[in-house]
């Protein structure tokens, strides 16, 4: 009987088979209860991060970029799967993440490809005079929400479910 890898997240535990092993039980143990890596959930509502802030933060989670949702900045990533079915799952395994942080990015399922898109519209920066303004943007609740999502999707990829282009031939 195969093993499965361990899902490291404990929003999104449950959805695996049991393990075959007490090495598999404890790692899966260690795995899904260690959410260390994380930045704290930042309060709500939670500041814009500056370029100079948010820069060291996105070495976390190389694969996304700043893009635009609308005319606010956001934070964006691009998954592709070998399947549909593995798409489907990963957004379904997603959703419990996302509802688990109460963080709600845009997701586009595009057959084998997923996109995501997350920024904060409960945000704000400081005016001049050190009022609080209320914006819409990139925060703490983006790059955790990065954060997690990539780790899930490191599952995805450990479990061979991520798309890997047929090499070409040489003829």
């Amino acid at each position: 009987m195969a093993t499965t890898t361990p899902v490291s997240d404990p929003a999104v535990a449950h959805m695996q088979a049991p393990p075959t092993s007490e090495l598999a039980e404890s790692q899966q143990a260690k795995q899904t209860t260690d959410l260390s890596y994380l930045p704290p959930k930042p309060a709500r509502p939670s500041p814009l991060l500056k370029e100079s802030e948010l820069t060291p933060l996105l070495q976390h989670v190389s694969a996304w970029s700043l893009a635009k949702e609308g005319d606010k900045p956001a934070l964006a990533r691009d998954y592709k799967f070998a399947k549909f079915k593995y798409a489907v799952e990963f957004v379904n395994d997603m959703v419990k993440i996302i509802n688990d942080d109460n963080h709600h990015p845009v997701i586009v399922l595009n057959f084998r490809d997923v996109g995501v898109r997350t920024l904060t519209h409960v945000a704000f920066h400081e005016s001049a005079d050190g009022s609080q303004i209320r914006d819409q943007g990139v925060t703490g609740f983006d790059v955790r929400l990065a954060m997690r999502v990539e780790r899930l999707y490191e599952d995805y990829v450990a479990r061979g479910y991520h798309f890997v282009p047929k090499p070409k031939s040489s003829s």
